[in-house]
């Protein structure tokens, strides 16, 4: 009975180990998984101080660093740059070449840009609420600027004309330019923003 109770003992302790399935299938539990994080950079030109979100790490939220950097993670995740209530652009945390322009966030199925001129008007935007309004040396959005962005809505996605007399996309230009350190300027032509994505 002593044999048949240790027998029985030993028995559970092992199933127990295996995960509970007998001959050792059971799932073992590896722990919490571990996201590979991943350094991109927004460049040509360079773009600082906007916030963004991870679909892998869920509300918490970020900001480009100085020398335009970001974090994706290897695991299929989306990043959404925004700047107060509006989605500037999304795009892969985890992208198949380094980033080149802002004309990558048009090539993926999953990006809020539709094509080339969305890019250009996203651009343009950039530049007219840079802080120092000299996108040669980088667009940095200032913290003025992303509080003032509160409560605005800009729709990328309309021809160069229809993007540039929309009301608007006018008043979020008007608004959010007034609160950076160069002041209110109007936004720049598609050729301006055209040389502006080739900025080496």
């Amino acid at each position: 009975m002593k044999k048949l109770f240790a027998m029985l003992l030993l028995t559970s302790l092992l199933l127990t180990g295996c995960g509970g399935e007998a001959g050792g299938y059971g799932v073992i539990d590896a722990g919490p998984v571990v996201l590979l994080p991943t350094d991109e950079y927004l460049r040509h030109p360079t773009i600082s101080g906007l916030e963004y979100f991870n679909s892998a790490t869920g509300s918490e939220s970020h900001l480009s660093t100085a020398a335009g950097g970001y974090v994706g993670y290897a695991d299929g995740d989306i990043v959404t740059f925004v700047l107060g209530d509006i989605v500037l652009f999304t795009i892969p945390g985890d992208l198949a070449q380094p980033f080149t322009s802002l004309y990558d966030a048009s090539l993926y199925s999953t990006s809020t840009l539709h094509s080339n001129t969305a890019v250009e008007n996203l651009m343009a935007f950039l530049m007219a609420i840079d802080d120092d309004g000299n996108y040669t040396n980088g667009i940095q959005i200032a913290f003025p600027v992303r509080v003032a962005a509160a409560g605005l809505r800009v729709n990328f996605n309309q021809s160069a004309y229809d993007f540039r007399t929309d009301p608007a996309v006018q008043y979020a230009t008007a608004v959010l330019s007034a609160n950076t350190l160069y002041g209110v300027r109007t936004l720049p032509s598609p050729f301006q923003a055209v040389l502006a994505l080739q900025t080496p």
